[in-house]
């Protein structure tokens, strides 16, 4: 992999991470189909590490969410919520671009080569919500 790749992905997974993280806020959980769709990024590919993914964005949405609900308007209060939100951006890139590997990895060994593109996967995200 090239340093441009690395850094393509990383911008893609930026942006995408973003987005997402607007879909959190304090009043109202993502749907059940938003958060399998976080999973489904991430590429798992078992039942069981599709387990821990799950609860890895659970945890990510209920601390940006405490985080959100905190805010009471002072100007200190919105200081932490960005910071709360920059964290949440940031551990959500690195989710995603853990998923691009994944993603490669599940389409050679289950797919025969021919499964989705993770990084077209990002792309679609990001036209869909951006």
């Amino acid at each position: 992999m090239t340093e441009t790749t690395n850094t393509a992905d990383a911008e893609l997974a930026t942006r995408a991470a973003e987005l997402v993280t607007h879909w959190v806020s304090a009043d109202t959980p993502l749907t059940e189909g938003q958060r399998w769709q976080l999973v489904g990024l991430q590429h798992p590919g078992s039942g069981h590490v599709e387990m821990w993914v799950w609860d890895d964005v659970l945890g990510w949405e209920r601390a940006l969410a405490t985080a959100l609900a905190a805010d009471d308007g002072t100007a200190k209060s919105r200081e932490r919520t960005a910071s709360a939100r920059a964290t949440a951006v940031a551990a959500m890139r690195d989710m995603l671009l853990r998923g691009i590997p994944a993603g490669e990895t599940a389409n050679q060994i289950w797919r025969g080569g021919e499964g989705p593109d993770p990084r077209e996967e990002l792309r679609r995200l990001v036209a869909a919500h951006g």
